[in-house]
Order: structure tokens, then sequence, then C-alpha cells
């Protein structure tokens, strides 16, 4: 089949560089799935992105649509055949409408009877007719955030567009997208090359635009450039520091990087680092360089979108602006040590919180009560506890947070150590936003932990109890993420909390302002229901999980040991057998009536099954439960499994239900106390053994 490389580009004014990468995902993505639909067959689709274009290019893409066999069934043989064999009229009609002889038609079972079928072949489409529809369907399906309307038409999209390219093979498509013409005609650099260039073909795209138009059209070269620059031009120094998302925002914002080295004045270095970096990497989008001691130098890297003749003057005016910022900056740091942060606690009743939940200062009082609690029940210093708790949300008043929000409880941990409030208080308004996203770095310090958890169940009950609670589709206020937040830390260190009492408590520090008189139960099954994500995200197997939270545990701590207890335990040979002799004993229980608190009557066994099942009950339930206590689970299994033997011996050697009420009664007490003892970590009845994860 011949082939023909395919090259398609919108051209348009300089896109946001955060939305780049994912619209020319999906703009590849929408042409291999209407390609795929057409049933076109190509070797692959090349994505390439910049400021002002989204192009793909397809390689060796079919020259035509080939035939394809087309099933046509017509009527039943009831209506096709008359009572002699012969074709009625409605069969002949059917053959006369697909234009095929009477001889070709055939016979087919259905589910409905025989009826008469027919197969065409569908005509041959040239791909050169297929292309605009294919074009059209797969930019009119882009997620665009955001549109806009440019000149006197109606036209939609993210940026005005400037020029469209189509091309197959040599020859230019001829159709109209975006209320522009396709030609064969791309534009290099908006200003080392803005003039057209002439493609001889598709193929040719990449090539030119790199040799002539100075510009790196695939994204991904694009981006090892950048790296490989700054690199280069920070060894002079020292070494970079490159976050990964503003490499890749950085990426989106040029067409031909260049790396330069600025400076700035060394007073700066006095502020603090993540001042620093917030100026220098999240504002003006340059990259700091550190020593040898990962010590912040007086320099930065620019990447510039032009090859420029005078490099100094780019250089130049990037440190006046970086300089104007640092400046800025300063003049807030000093302003803000002057002001002690408890001067800022009169403020917070002026800053709501949330309308129907108060003030900032209402939360910080409902957080000094929750925080004291938590390092009570903690062992943790209840005095220093509050004291982070009072001056939580102060420095949210100060004019550096005013300015950059994201530095919030940074900019409080430096103003409290300045400020000669003990380090461990200082260290908790750091880490109390912590995690601020997933797999983010966690509290390390009991304060930071306890504060960081207030916090956050502060907010999960006041937003559950006036009902705003996430729906499947929508979390406008983070809240799953905030669940998650609770999650981690008190996994991460280890903390032995009654959520349900724990939320009790932050209830009532709303006193009667909640209208949701069902919020504990609902915000404990909210925080159960991500720690089920939490695991499937850890590939923890669901029935394992199932299993534990059948128990009902209510401290995740030892939900956690639990859990990890029944995943090694699954892998055990006994593991199987005791599930599902757990099933068993569940249906024979609820089948029979079984009198609680009657206990075993070992004189009233008939068998030797049951007696050794007893004796071994006996002997191991102490065992099994005084090792639950200390929260022992897997050395507690481990027991658990030598039991079945026992067991598989009793289901084969001993009838329960039997017409014997006594000796009926007796056995269902056995397994009574056997039921009890294999419920003790998890309902292993749920494990589903030889069920996949």
């Amino acid at each position: 089949m011949q082939t023909q490389d395919f090259l398609f580009e919108i051209g348009t004014e300089e896109l946001p560089a955060k939305q780049i990468t994912p619209l020319s995902s999906a703009l590849a993505q929408n042409f291999k799935q209407q390609l795929d639909q057409e049933k076109l067959s190509y070797e692959a689709i090349t994505p390439y992105a910049t400021p002002r274009r989204l192009a793909i290019l397809v390689r060796n893409l079919a020259t035509e649509k080939a035939s394809q066999t087309i099933e046509h069934r017509g009527p039943t043989c009831e209506i096709a055949f008359n009572q002699d064999g012969t074709l009625t009229a409605a069969a002949q009609k059917f053959a006369a409408n697909l234009g095929i002889p009477i001889n070709e038609l055939q016979t087919i079972e259905t589910p409905k009877g025989k009826r008469l079928i027919a197969t065409t072949l569908s005509p041959k489409i040239s791909t050169l007719d297929l292309l605009p529809q294919i074009a059209e369907q797969a930019v009119s399906h882009l997620p665009l955030p955001k549109i806009m309307r440019w000149g006197n038409n109606s036209i939609e999209f993210t940026r005005p567009v400037h020029w469209l390219t189509m091309i197959y093979g040599t020859t230019t498509v001829n159709t109209s997208i975006l209320g522009l013409m396709a030609t064969n005609q791309t534009y290099g650099h908006r200003f080392h090359h803005p003039k057209a260039i002439a493609l001889p073909d598709a193929a040719a795209y990449e090539y030119l635009l790199n040799t002539q138009g100075y510009v790196i059209a695939d994204f991904a070269k694009r981006k090892n450039a950048v790296h490989t620059k700054i690199n280069a031009i920070a060894a002079i120094k020292g070494h970079v520091i490159i976050d990964e998302e503003l490499l890749e925002e950085v990426t989106g914002l040029v067409e031909w990087p260049e790396a330069l080295l600025g400076q700035f004045d060394l007073r700066f270095l006095n502020l603090p680092d993540e001042v620093l970096l917030m100026a220098i990497s999240h504002q003006q989008r340059c990259f700091p360089i550190l020593d040898n001691r990962q010590k912040l130098l007086p320099y930065f890297i620019v990447v510039s979108n032009i090859q420029s003749k005078n490099p100094q003057q780019v250089i130049t005016g990037n440190e006046r602006v970086i300089k104007a910022r640092l400046t800025d900056a300063e003049f807030f740091y000093n302003t803000d040590l002057k002001i002690p942060l408890t001067d800022h606690l009169q403020r917070l009743p002026t800053v709501i919180f949330q309308t129907k939940l108060g003030s900032l200062y209402d939360k910080t009082t409902r957080l000094i009560a929750i925080s004291k609690y938590l390092a009570i029940r903690l062992a943790s210093d209840a005095t220093l506890s509050a004291r982070a708790a009072q001056l939580a949300k102060t420095d949210l008043m100060t004019a550096m947070v005013g300015e950059f929000p994201e530095l919030q409880g940074i900019m409080g941990y430096y103003y409290a150590a300045k400020q000669n409030e003990p380090l461990p208080v200082a260290i908790a308004l750091k880490e109390q936003y912590l995690p601020r996203f997933a797999k983010d770095y966690l509290p390390q310090t009991d304060l930071g932990a306890i504060l960081a958890i207030a916090d956050r169940l502060d907010t999960l009950v006041g937003l559950f109890g006036i009902n705003k609670i996430p729906t499947s589709e929508k979390d406008p206020l983070g809240v799953r993420r905030v669940a998650v937040g609770v999650i981690r830390i008190i996994l991460n260190s280890k903390l032995n909390l009654d959520l349900p009492y724990l939320l009790e408590l932050v209830k009532q520090q709303y006193a009667n302002k909640l209208e949701n008189t069902a919020v504990v139960s609902q915000v404990l099954d909210f925080i159960f229901e991500r720690l089920r994500y939490f695991y499937s995200e850890q590939n923890v197997n669901l029935n394992s999980f199932n299993a534990v939270y059948a128990c009902r545990p209510v401290n995740l701590t030892d939900f956690d040991k639990r859990l990890r207890a029944i995943e090694d335990f699954r892998t055990s040979p006994a593991a199987e057998a005791l599930s599902t002799a757990h099933k068993r004993i569940n249906n024979i229980l609820k089948k029979n009536h079984y009198e609680v608190g009657v206990n075993f009557n070992p004189n009233l066994a008939k068998k030797s099954a049951e007696k050794n099942l007893y004796l071994q009950l006996t002997k191991k339930s102490e065992i099994i439960f005084n090792l639950c206590t200390n929260s022992s689970y897997k050395e507690a299994l481990s027991i658990l499994a030598e039991l079945k033997p026992s067991v598989d011996s009793f289901f084969d050697e001993v009838m329960v239900v039997v017409d014997d009420t006594e000796i009926r009664a007796n056995r269902l007490a056995l397994l009574a106390q056997l039921h009890k003892l294999l419920s003790a970590i998890a309902d292993i009845s749920l494990l589903e053994i030889s069920s996949k994860k």
C-alpha cells in the first residue's frame, strides 16, 4: 500500500506556557482517534509544540481507505421466499437496492430466525478527501480551558490563529479550518525569521524550522536543549537548581532557547531562601545557582527566546526586574520583623475563614483546644502546642505573605524564630501546611504533626458540618486532599488516635454552629474512603482492606498494622483454607439460631475432631488475643494459621446441624468461639485469596 507523510500545524499568538503540553498531547490523541476510526493505517504520530504552534506529523499515512466488507441483512425467509421456493418481490427489491445479482443472496440463522444476507465492498476513499474532516474533528475536540475571539469573526480558539498548514506528501490539503485556508507554508521565529517558509513536503517541516526558522519544534528536544544550556552556564559559578515544573514552563516560553548568566546584590542573600526562590523562580522564571554546600549564590540563569547580538542588554533587563522584586521583598521582610506575630492576633477577627464557620480568630481558638488535647494524648508539650496553634495564622497578616501567599507558614517560621519564640513552635508554624500536595514532605516534629492534623480536622468537620461535601465529580475546596493529608501524617508519625472521639471533640469546638448533625460519622466514613484510595495507590489488595475495615478499627495506625499483617498472611498456605472455613462458619451461624453467651461443653463432644479443635482454641486463644492487645498482628496470624489442621478435621468429620438440639447448640458454640478468633484482626472470610488484586 502506498503511503505519504501528513503535516498539520496551527500557528497562533503566544500560547499560555502551561497549556502547551496538554494541548499538544490532546491534538495528537485526537488525530489518532480519527485516523483509527477511519481505519487509515500509519506508522507513527509525532507531536510538535512551541509557544506559537501546535502541530503533528503522521508518518507513512496510507493514501487511501481500503475497501471494507459490509454485511447487509434483508427480510426473514418467511417474507423472502414464496411457497414454491422462489424469491418474493421484497427479496428481489433487497438485492436490487444493493445492486447485486439475486444468486449472490445467502441465508443466515439469527436469534429471530433465518433471514437473507448479502455482502458488498465499500468503495475506496482517497485519504486526501478524508483529511479535512479528520482535522476539523481533531481541532474541535481540543480541551481549551479558555477561549477568545479576535477581529470581526466568530472563530474561537485559546489564542488568535494566524496560519494553517496542511500538507499530505507534497500536496497542500484544500480545506479551511478556524477561518483560514490551509497552505504549504509555516513561519519561523518571530524575530529571527518572521517570513514564511515554503515546505516542499510534510517531512521537511522539523528540519527547515530548525535550520532556517530558528525554531526547535519538538518540545522534548527543546526541553533537553534548555536543560543542557543552563547546566553549562551554571557550571561557571556552581550548580543550578532545576525544578521540573519550571523547566517545563520555560520550555513552553521559548522557540530558540539561549541561557544567560545574571546576578543580584549580595545583600539580598540575607533574605530567607524561600523568598529568593519565589522571586527568582516563580515570578521571573529564572534558575537559581547553588554552591557546593547547597547555599544560594547571588547568581541566576535566564533562558531567553532570542539569540541577541547584545546579550548583556537581555541580562541587564532581567537583573533590573529581579532587583525590583527583591527590593520589595526586602522591604516587606524588614517591615514584618518589626511587628511581633502576637500583635497580629487582634487582626484575626477581621478576616473571615468561612462565612458560616467564623473568622480566623475563631479558627485559632478551635485549633488551640484541639492541639492541647492532641499534645496531651500523644505525650507532647501541651503548652508549646497551644502556643503554636495561637500563632498559626498570624503570618497571614504580614506584608510578605500578603504579597506571596505561597509563603504562608514559611514566613511564620522565620518571624517566630527571629522573635525568640521556642524553636519547636517556629517549626510547627512551617509544618502546619504539610503536605501541600500529593507526595509532598510531611511534618517531622510532634508539634508540626499535631498542628497540621488539628488544622485539617477542623476544616473537615467545619465544611461537612455546613454540608460543603464533595461530590463524585467536584471537590472545589480540595477536601479530599485535606483528608489524605490527615491520613499520611497519622501513618507517617504512627500516631495512636481514636478518630471518632477526636472528631467529636472537634465538633464540640463549633458549639452549635454546625447544621449537619451526622457530621462525625460522615467525616469518619469519608476519611476511610480516602484511606481505601490511599492504599489502592500502593497496590494493596482491596480484599485485604475490606477484611480489616469490616472490624471497624478507629485508629489508623492500628488499621495499618492489621492491614500489613493481613497482606503477609494472604501468602501463607493456611490463608485460603481458613478464609473458606470462616465463610462456612458465617453461613452456619446465620442460618441457625445461636444463643449468645453459651459456652462449648467438652463433655458433650461426640467426635475427637471437635474435642481437638476445642483444645487448640483453648490453647491458642489467649495467646492470640494477648498478641492483638500489643498490636503484634503478624505473630498472632502466624499462630492462627496453626489451627488449619484442626479446622479442616472438624469440617471433615463433624456434622454441626444435627437433630439433637443440645449437641447442635454445643457445636454452634464451638463455631462461635472460632468465629470470634478468626475475626480478631480482620474478617478473614472476605480475603478471597484466589481473586486477583
